[in-house]
């Protein structure tokens, strides 16, 4: 049965719920593969959770958008532990309530669960990433 993609990601949407391959450690997030990107081994995955904060290990800012977004807007690439242990998730996320120009390589990112579009009229939901708060600039 055919799922809307973002029913089928619903748990890694809201909950930072990611799979470990059990034949290599490589933690998929959000996509739910079959076959493991790392070691090529199929089918053998154990649920796990993420952390709420990870480090920014590259970024840009878009700044051309459709109207529901934000602009500009930073897209950074961010390697996430996971609440268990083992190898961090690589999570691609949003920023949100943080200056572009104090973004860096290296940097730690906090999750915030938020609204983040619409589609016919019904709110998506997922998370953004921003500075902690202790850290805002």
């Amino acid at each position: 049965m055919y799922e809307p993609p973002f029913t089928r990601d619903r748990d890694a949407n809201e909950r930072l719920a990611a799979r470990e391959c059990d034949a290599c450690g490589w933690v998929s997030f959000p996509e739910h593969r079959e076959i493991c990107k790392r070691c090529g081994s199929v089918g053998e995955w154990t649920d796990t959770e993420l952390e709420e904060r990870g480090t920014v290990q590259s970024y840009v800012v878009q700044q051309r958008l459709p109207d529901e977004f934000e602009t500009p807007l930073p897209l950074a690439i961010m390697d996430v532990p996971q609440t268990s242990g083992g190898d961090p998730a690589r999570v691609y996320g949003l920023f949100t309530e943080t200056d572009p120009e104090h973004i860096d390589i290296g940097m730690e990112a906090e999750a915030d669960f938020r609204r983040i579009f619409d589609v016919d009229g019904l709110p998506i939901h997922s998370f953004k990433f921003k500075r902690p708060r202790g850290d805002r600039l």
